[in-house]
């Protein structure tokens, strides 16, 4: 029966399917009211990553070395260390702490959602209504790979179909287990979830996104549709602060920008007197009308 699966899904594996956006002409970051909603999923990527749109981003992240360097929940603690400096040694250490720090504000990747259509394989109605649940398919051979692995699910009316991104990352998961990555999503990634309102309550928002961040990959459906309903509570709540100073918030900034709420940057910038972060705010928001 192994053998037969095995068969059956390398056949499949001859034609991929490959991951794909939706072929919407609206990305699905931008809101329909968005001065910007005439880009595309890909014309967004680009602008993401594209060398001076990177650059803004990282300035308006800002710096805050105790933030980034502050004590965080980990599974193993370490132990404090006391030294003797002299002035010179102690600049050179915070020189050291400053580039350390710089490693934990690489940007969140922006990517569009993979498409939710799925493609009709095989309908066999002479089996329509041989069990009450799903088969699914893997391949689990050693050559493939969780982006072009072959998952194929056959529903109960006999049709097989190509796997949602949600099957496929849920089998991937099952059948090769990482640290922190159960199969089932944690109830806390739920936008419905009480436990998601009392931890952003908490001003936890850093902790829900990397904590998504290692769980789902960047063009995952419900990290996208996590990482939008995370951003507009910050955004209605006025919570930009929470975020400043980490890695989330260059792409919340690029968010709020695409979707023109521009004047919420302007705001929280010329609260904290960065005039430099308005500069950049508008040299960003330029470089995105432009395109």
């Amino acid at each position: 029966m192994t053998l037969l699966i095995t068969g059956i899904l390398r056949k499949f594996a001859l034609t991929k399917f490959p991951f794909t956006a939706s072929n919407s002409s609206l990305s699905s970051w931008c809101k329909a009211e968005s001065p910007l909603s005439h880009l595309n999923g890909e014309q967004l990527e680009s602008l993401f990553v594209d060398e001076r749109v990177q650059r803004l981003l990282l300035s308006l992240t800002g710096h805050d070395t105790d933030k980034i360097l502050r004590h965080r929940r980990i599974n193993q603690t370490e132990r404090t260390h006391y030294a003797l400096m002299t002035d010179n040694m102690m600049k050179e250490f915070m020189s050291r702490l400053d580039q350390r720090a710089g490693k934990f504000l690489r940007i969140v990747p922006f990517k569009e959602p993979r498409s939710n259509r799925t493609e009709v394989l095989a309908r066999d109605a002479e089996i329509d209504g041989f069990d009450t649940a799903k088969f699914v398919f893997t391949d689990i051979s050693f050559d493939a790979t969780d982006l072009d692995r072959t998952v194929v699910v056959r529903e109960q009316d006999g049709t097989l179909r190509t796997a949602l991104p949600e099957e496929r990352d849920r089998m991937n998961r099952l059948f090769f287990v990482q640290p922190n990555r159960p199969v089932n999503e944690p109830p806390l990634f739920a936008i419905t979830d009480e436990w998601l309102q009392k931890t952003l309550d908490r001003d936890e928002h850093e902790f829900v996104l990397d904590w998504a961040c290692h769980f789902y990959e960047p063009d995952a459906p419900k990290f996208v549709e996590l990482c939008k309903y995370i951003f507009d509570h910050t955004l209605a709540n006025d919570k930009l602060d929470v975020l400043y100073s980490t890695r989330h918030f260059g792409t919340l900034a690029f968010y709020l920008v695409i979707n023109g709420k521009m004047d919420k940057l302007l705001q929280f910038y010329e609260q904290k007197n960065r005039n430099d972060g308005v500069d950049q705010t508008r040299q960003l928001w330029q470089i995105l009308s432009c395109y």
